[in-house]
């Protein structure tokens, strides 16, 4: 039934609002009622010890019993309250109406009467029904003649009346929380359609875009929690979309490198199955097939290599070596290519020898990656510096080439594999753009840093950093 978070979110802050209110209500109307009882007690006290002095003097001989009761009179027509004047014994020797002179002369023995004759002032509710027939509330006085008790005066008001005014305040109570109810449940609504929506929104969109379509965003443009979530979900589903295009560009990539070197390969194997071929030409296409062979295994290699890279299989064999020496016998190995291009080598060794830990043969790639990559973009007759220093106690290693450089809105993609930056340039360069991918992979590993620095027509900087070790 509450199997959405809307249904939910109505149901727990409904309970919460019924809850609030009815505490709220019953609290409310409680306060009003001993507020008013105590206001009416308070109301009968103060004519209770004005009507004191009148007693007092009645008992003294000043006044007549007739005043006393006249006065008596005034005071029930005035609060609606039946009074009686009691004697220490417990005697009723006045009433305020005629129709009270029933009392006269009887003997009262309630424990209120008692306690007012002991000098105190009581309060009591619900206290004299088989007198009047009906609840009152009861003020009792004691009078005092000389300082001792002589008399008291207890004065009875229908709670009726009291009753009567508090039901008024309890529908001013009950439809102000009526009203309040009202508009917390529409505003309850109205939140929780806002909050639930965008959810409901974003699972909507999160199986549009499991099912492979990667252009649909989420719409939310508050700043609360939710719409940093829809920020965070745009962010991935972009994410997800550059990954898909860089996947889809992979496989259009990968296919020709594949293509081309099968092509070649099935063209001259079927060309050595030619009877009349001559030797020379057998030992040429042999040549050409094992060369688009290993370029055919060097694909694959560098696809697994990275691939168990960051799947975190890598295990790396860390030694302490001199980076110095790794460097140069990088640099014989591109020696062809280096003289092809007569790019002139620069080599700055701040310390010679320079001691790392790291894992040789990763470093060793790393380095031949970005040799490779520095030539591939690199004009003729062009510089390739390489040099290593100590900076933050730490071994630093810079390649730089004055090569075409790479483009502002082109750096911070060519770390992503697959990434070939300007098709119509990239064509003309073997590779498939794993190359730094890979170097990338291999730094992070070791825990460590590559920065890259390029301005397009003046070459581009690849800086990575790496443990100082002592020698063995």
């Amino acid at each position: 039934m509450f199997n959405t978070v809307f249904k939910k979110l109505v149901l727990v802050y409904l309970i919460v609002i019924v809850v609030i209110f009815a505490v709220l209500g019953i609290s409310l109307m409680k306060m009003f009622e001993n507020y008013y009882f105590d206001k009416k007690s308070q109301v009968l006290i103060d004519e209770g010890q004005k009507l004191n002095l009148t007693v007092v003097k009645y008992l003294n001989g000043q006044v007549t019993y007739e005043r006393l009761g006249l006065e008596l009179e005034a005071i029930e027509r005035f609060l609606n309250t039946k009074i009686w004047v009691i004697d220490k014994m417990g005697y009723v020797y006045g009433v305020s109406s005629k129709s009270e002179t029933k009392w006269i002369g009887r003997q009262l023995s309630e424990e209120d009467i008692i306690n007012v004759l002991k000098g105190n002032v009581i309060t009591k509710r619900n206290g004299y029904d088989e007198y009047f027939g009906s609840p009152v509330m009861t003020v009792g006085i004691p009078i005092f003649v000389n300082g001792k008790v002589e008399n008291g005066i207890f004065m009875h008001s229908p709670i009726y009346e009291i009753k009567e005014t508090l039901n008024e305040v309890y529908k001013i109570i009950l439809y102000s929380i009526g009203i309040s109810f009202f508009i917390a449940t529409t505003m309850l609504y109205t939140i929780s359609q806002k909050i639930s929506r965008p959810i409901k929104e974003i699972n909507q969109i999160t199986k549009v875009i499991a099912s492979g379509e990667f252009h649909k965003r989420v719409s939310i443009k508050s700043k609360d929690e939710l719409g940093q979530l829809a920020s965070s979900f745009n962010h991935m589903a972009e994410e997800l979309s550059k990954l898909e295009n860089m996947r889809r560009g992979f496989i259009a990539d990968v296919s020709h490198e594949l293509r081309t070197p099968l092509t070649l390969i099935k063209g001259y194997t079927k060309g050595l199955m030619d009877v009349e071929l001559p030797e020379n030409k057998k030992d040429e296409y042999f040549k050409i097939i094992c060369e688009e062979t290993d370029r055919l295994t060097e694909l694959i290699n560098n696809l697994l290599d990275l691939s168990r890279m960051e799947s975190g299989s890598n295990t790396l064999n860390i030694e302490s070596f001199n980076i110095n020496e790794l460097i140069r016998r990088n640099i014989l190995k591109f020696s062809n290519g280096l003289e092809k291009k007569n790019i002139h080598v620069e080599i700055e060794f701040k310390k010679e020898p320079l001691w790392v830990a790291a894992d040789r043969e990763s470093i060793s790639q790393v380095i031949a990656n970005l040799i490779d990559n520095a030539v591939k973009f690199m004009n003729n007759e062009d510089t390739l510096t390489i040099d290593t220093c100590i900076k933050d106690n730490k071994a630093l290693i810079s390649i730089k080439d004055t090569g075409i450089g790479i483009p502002d809105d082109e750096i911070k993609n060519i770390w992503e594999r697959f990434y070939k930056g300007d098709k119509s340039r990239s064509r003309q360069v073997k590779g498939t753009g794993l190359g730094l991918a890979i170097v990338k992979e291999i730094i992070k590993s070791h825990n460590e840093d590559i920065i890259v620095e390029s301005k397009v027509g003046e070459g581009t900087r690849f800086s990575f950093t790496l443990r100082l070790s002592e020698k063995l």
